[in-house]
């Protein structure tokens, strides 16, 4: 059996690991899946610039879930710009190399390593983007996953931009697959629930819960049994295309039982997303969809089909068949049956230019640029993490204006 190795990155990537690792210990009890542990220690790395956060997870009840030698803190201030994190953390990144290293050796095998961070931030994406380079060259035979955290329309950061594009930049050359999620869309979700009570905890155990539907069908028996490489492989149609958005169904706090026509629908709207994007505007790529619960293949084939003519939902027509099922016995704690969608959607490419023309308009005016100048970064180093970003946004387009070309 191969494992899963988590490196989680900054305060956003540790409260986001702590409670991915919570759901899972919730979802699976004593029966733990040692793909993602170790007599019941969680495969994971826990990195941050200062000792805040590591401190909070330390003191938590639930501390006894890691081991402590796993855990990697600077003594100094936050790492505010990407630069500072990528160019700063020579001597914290030599012990986090040095933790992965002996994680490494306590598996029989790799299948994927995962980085849990958001890219806003400059620890998450500077150190985040120095351990993209590092696994990307001694993990090249298994999937590289990124599960991040996409700037929000109020960011509490001014410069959030450049470090975006930066971090997004070292991603898109070096990973395979990337999970993103925005709080705009987990706080329209928790409302949608009506759960009123908004706060990072709260999204945060919104965000583990959407991962964990998909994990979860890498453990049990299941008809299209799947795991990382196999997702990789159906959804990926070109190398440079891997941002992904996850999507479930139902919101379970106002219907516990829901017909397979129900959940298909709800599974393409806009507010069962943790991504917000509209899927009006662009085509899917291709979906992995999960169903957990009583039912059969044939039954969601069919329900499904039904939803898909409607022509609010548009696929590319070159790819024959973009939707790939996955069906679990296995039900969830809180319905049943419950769908979890993996989707890969053109919209993406919007989301980028507006992050590009964000950047551009800081970039034109060399507003704040002194403070990655000052920390060793380059300027031509902007300009090529804008240009990265400039050929995904136009793969994405040359997606939206493909038509189908093959014989009739």
């Amino acid at each position: 059996m191969k494992q899963i190795i988590t490196i989680q990155v900054g305060q956003s990537g540790n409260q986001i690991g702590n409670a991915i690792w919570n759901q899972m210990i919730d979802d699976c009890g004593e029966n733990l899946d040692q793909k993602f542990f170790r007599k019941g220690i969680p495969r994971a790395i826990l990195v941050d610039s200062e000792e805040n956060t590591l401190d909070k997870i330390r003191g938590d009840k639930n501390f006894s879930y890691y081991d402590p030698n796993n855990f990697v803190s600077g003594k100094s201030s936050k790492c505010l710009t990407f630069a500072s994190g990528y160019y700063g953390s020579n001597d914290l990144f030599d012990e986090i190399v040095e933790k992965v290293r002996k994680e490494q050796e306590q598996c029989d095998g790799i299948q994927a390593v995962q980085l849990v961070h958001s890219i806003t931030g400059g620890t998450g994406s500077g150190i985040g983007a120095k351990l993209v380079y590092y696994t990307s060259d001694n993990f090249f035979d298994c999937s590289q996953i990124n599960i991040s955290i996409y700037p929000s329309k109020y960011e509490n950061s001014v410069i959030y931009p450049y470090n975006c594009l930066l971090g997004l930049m070292h991603l898109n050359y070096n990973y395979n697959m990337g999970f993103y999620f925005d709080n705009d869309a987990l706080q329209q979700m928790t409302e949608n629930m009506f759960i009123y009570d908004q706060n990072y905890e709260t999204y945060n155990q919104l965000l583990a819960f959407a991962m964990d539907g998909i994990y979860k069908s890498f453990r049990h028996n299941c008809y299209s049994n799947t795991n990382f490489y196999k997702i990789q492989t159906n959804i990926t149609p070109f190398p440079k295309l891997h941002c992904y958005t996850v999507s479930l169904a139902p919101l379970f706090s106002y219907i516990n039982s829901p017909t397979l026509l129900q959940m298909s629908k709800e599974i393409y709207s806009k507010r069962n997303q943790t991504f917000s994007m509209s899927m009006s505007q662009g085509l899917f790529l291709a979906q992995q969809i999960m169903i957990y619960g009583d039912t059969d293949i044939f039954s969601v084939q069919q329900e499904f089909k039904q939803t898909l003519s409607s022509d609010e939902i548009q696929f590319v027509k070159w790819i024959a068949d973009p939707i790939t099922y996955s069906i679990c016995p296995a039900k969830q704690k809180q319905c049943n049956p419950m769908a979890f969608s993996i989707n890969h959607h053109t919209a993406m490419g919007n989301k980028l230019n507006l992050l590009q023309q964000q950047y551009r308009t800081l970039f034109q005016k060399r507003a704040f640029l002194h403070l990655f100048l000052q920390e060793g970064l380059d300027e031509m180093e902007l300009q090529e993490a804008e240009s990265a970003c400039g050929d995904v946004i136009s793969e994405y387009c040359c997606c939206n204006d493909q038509t189908d070309t093959t014989d009739e």
